[in-house]
């Protein structure tokens, strides 16, 4: 089954809030999260999430960024927040990997459950 990606959902709720009168967020298609940046804030609180095979972490959320470790399905992963790639197109979510402690950037079509739903604030804007 396929998924509705996040960054329409995410542009509908800026278009509501521009049409009630509230102030917007910058625009979801012009943030992501740069390479090398420090992590972001532990704000998903949900469980039970890995990869569907191994998958490459990155240092921020695009495969222009380095790899950070690996991920393997049998491995528990927590969940931070998601991000855009650079190009504004795929979603990403920042991983730890529970039993190795390092974290990573993993794009969320790689994830058992399509990734983080908490968006990370204050991502780079182009």
């Amino acid at each position: 089954m396929g998924r509705i990606r996040r960054p329409l959902t995410v542009a509908a709720a800026s278009i509501a809030l521009v049409a009630a009168g509230a102030i917007a967020a910058p625009s979801p298609a012009s943030a992501h999260w740069s390479c090398g940046r420090a992590a972001p804030p532990d704000l998903d609180t949900s469980g039970g999430h890995h990869t569907l095979e191994a998958a490459n972490m990155r240092v921020g959320s695009s495969t222009r960024c380095a790899i950070s470790g690996i991920s393997y399905a049998s491995q528990s992963l927590d969940y931070h927040c998601y991000a855009l790639d650079i190009n504004g197109v795929d979603t990403w979510t920042y991983v730890v990997n529970v039993q190795t402690k390092v974290g990573g950037w993993i794009r969320d079509d790689l994830l058992n459950d399509y990734g983080s739903g908490v968006w990370c604030p204050n991502q780079t804007n182009l």
